[in-house]
């Protein structure tokens, strides 16, 4: 969802999970993803929604008050029937709670004109039409209700009030199942509305905001004011929103597909002038992802940002992403802005497969990052990422979707999805990658719709040409990643060297090791080569071309692959050079301060080096004359950021490595 600025400043909360988390287009991929869901208990209680209705259509009548806080509202919804002879289902609504006495009463159930039979309990809804309904026929009913809506995980409904002002505010933010507590449904993600329609009366202070396009505004004798809000595309329950305050309108409209595309920010007055310059952001992001991943989908309608509360975060609301004051950055509003095809076009199918949205849409900052900062911006960012998803427990796809911090895990849905999207593209190839994107934000069988991974799978082999099944096996269904140990010997003649790479998974048994093509460059002193390799066991040689004597050897230099490397020993044979002696790095992890203890056989220049992970120098000691001996020497790291670095070790008798983490 994002709240994706608030999994930064609460981890502890985000993370507090125990190792858990983690379904081409093909009808194999979605049957896979129901047999999970069939076999899970904690899924199928966190799946409340009928499987024997499809709704297709919401229109919410809204009436609000602040201060009283109460909800007054219908809700008209069409559904139709999966199964034969219908002759009950049910709808999700969060009833009273006997603690807080927050929550809702239904007052009635009509089908045009006639009452229908219903019962309302344990957060059910169970309704009886007129005749049982037969296999795909429709039928329209309305539900009567009101109350204090229910508010949980971040707040799926609340009335507040400005921080700076204290001037009335009320939002609704559902994701994940929260939709409930404020409005009947049919509670998954994978039923999608086709349209969705939303009318709010409130006090004519507040302005009221919602999906899609603005069809009245209408004043009322009593001194309420209505806003009717429709939405044409399809909809997943939980981007339904609502947001009131008294909002100061901000208009950046952009040009897509030779139309006019209004971009609407509706920004607490005392605010906007603060967040002004980041809302101007809005629209060349709209044309570089347009780039990216294909045309904005919604262009019949809008683009915008409503502001919330603090402590909500960011939340891509469909047409209109709600966002707190702290969240009005580029980075958090080139992320919701994703999500309008990677959550809102393309809806993750169940909440186990929730990184098709929040790994798509972390991804795209780092997109964003290179649009403004070129290669360095683009791996400044991936790197982070990658310092975050090495803390990741558990699989991508999520196993346990029984609460908040489990699905919205900030390392693994957030980072390691986005990192999944970075090794992809090294495998594939940067034109390829983006056609993949673009191919899949197109493809009928998911745009407007509904996918799990096996559906964005078949579209990347299919486009790429490359069996996947690997990659997307290991990194998305396993947990962890590989940590190698390399050794570097002599080869079969003057221009080979011998590379020897050892794996095992860092943090994890499943899988035991990976299979990835890795690059590998060979350094010497007349020049570097850099070849690609496919590493598919946990002890593997190569035989690679070199340019003379091996001074050193890089496992993967551009950082395409989620690892670490845990050591780099160079070994000349007696003949030809002196073995290399002891070399030793520590503490590690370590956070003040690193000392290196090695020797050396031969007087002559030494050199250490600490590199970060672009390669980039932050500590050099250059000593021209050292005598051969045993040597101590310590590295200052205060002020050094957190993450992982290479201490490298030059000496007349080669060349060694050591990667440690600083924290």
């Amino acid at each position: 969802m994002k709240l994706h600025y608030l999994l930064f400043l609460l981890p502890l909360f985000v993370n507090a999970q125990s190792d858990r988390d983690g379904g081409a287009v093909c009808r194999t991929g979605k049957l896979r993803s129901q047999e999970r869901l069939a076999t899970n208990p904690k899924a199928r209680l966190a799946y409340p929604g009928d499987a024997s209705i499809d709704v297709t259509y919401y229109g919410l009548a809204i009436h609000l008050t602040h201060s009283p806080n109460y909800l007054r509202a219908s809700a008209t919804i069409t559904l139709k029937s999966t199964v034969a002879n219908l002759t009950s289902f049910f709808l999700d609504l969060n009833s009273t709670s006997a603690i807080t006495g927050e929550g809702l009463r239904v007052d009635s159930v009509k089908a045009g004109t006639q009452h229908l039979v219903y019962q309302f309990a344990q957060n059910k809804l169970v309704v009886t039409p007129a005749q049982p309904l037969a296999n795909g026929q429709a039928v329209t009913l309305t539900v009567f209700y009101q109350g204090i809506p229910n508010s949980r995980d971040l707040g799926s409904f609340r009335f507040s009030t400005h921080e700076r002002t204290s001037e009335p505010a009320i939002w609704s933010l559902s994701e994940p199942y929260g939709a409930p507590d404020w409005f009947p449904c049919r509670d998954s993600p994978a039923d999608k509305a086709d349209s969705s329609s939303v009318r709010i009366t409130a006090p004519a202070r507040f302005v009221s905001v919602s999906n899609g396009t603005l069809v009245s505004t209408t004043d009322n004798p009593d001194g309420t004011r209505t806003y009717h809000w429709r939405n044409s595309y399809p909809i997943a329950q939980y981007l339904i929103s609502v947001a009131l305050s008294n909002y100061e309108r901000y208009d950046t409209p952009v040009t897509q597909a030779g139309q006019l595309l209004p971009v609407t920010h509706y920004i607490y007055p005392e605010v906007l002038p603060l967040v002004r310059a980041n809302l101007d952001l809005t629209p060349a992001m709209l044309r570089l992802f347009t780039e990216r991943f294909g045309p904005y989908p919604f262009l019949r309608e809008k683009y915008g940002h409503a502001q919330i509360g603090q402590g909500n975060g960011g939340m891509e609301h469909q047409t209109i992403s709600s966002m707190e004051e702290r969240a009005l950055t580029p980075t958090v509003i080139a992320h919701e802005l994703a999500h309008q095809w990677f959550g809102d076009k393309i809806t993750c199918r169940d909440w186990q497969n929730i990184w098709l949205n929040e790994g798509f849409a972390s991804y795209a900052e780092a997109v964003y990052a290179e649009s403004v900062s070129g290669r360095a911006g683009y791996l400044a960012t991936m790197n982070a990422f990658a310092a975050r998803a090495r803390n990741a427990s558990g699989s991508i796809y999520v196993q346990d979707i029984s609460n908040f911090a489990n699905i919205f895990n900030s390392n693994r849905s957030y980072a390691k999805g986005a990192t999944v999207l970075h090794m992809l593209r090294g495998i594939v190839g940067d034109s390829t990658f983006f056609r993949i994107l673009r191919t899949y934000t197109a493809a009928p069988a998911v745009a407007y719709g509904t996918a799990v991974t096996e559906d964005f799978q078949a579209i990347a082999q299919q486009v790429s040409g490359q069996d996947l099944a690997y990659f997307f096996r290991q990194w998305i269904y396993g947990e962890g990643y590989p940590t190698y140990r390399v050794t570097v010997s002599d080869g079969t003649s003057a221009n080979t060297t011998t590379v020897r790479l050892e794996q095992r998974n860092g943090v994890a048994s499943a899988p035991l090791s990976f299979t990835m093509p890795i690059q590998v460059r060979i350094q010497s002193a007349a020049g570097d080569t850099t070849v690609s390799v496919v590493n598919n066991r946990t002890d593997q040689t190569f035989l690679l071309p070199s340019r003379g004597k091996v001074t050193g050897v890089v496992i993967d230099p551009d950082n395409w692959i989620l690892k670490t490397v845990e050591s780099t020993t160079l070994v000349i044979t007696a003949a030809s050079e002196p073995s290399l002696n002891s070399f030793r790095v520590y503490p590690n992890p370590t956070a003040d301060a690193l000392t290196v203890d090695f020797a050396t056989s031969t007087v002559g220049p030494t050199t250490l080096l600490l590199t970060n992970m672009l390669g980039q120098r932050v500590h050099t000691r250059i000593e021209q004359k050292l005598l051969p001996g045993n040597h101590t020497r310590t590295f200052d790291l205060t002020g050094l950021s957190a993450g992982q670095y290479t201490v490298l070790l030059q000496t007349p008798d080669g060349s060694q490595s050591r990667v440690v983490l600083v924290r």
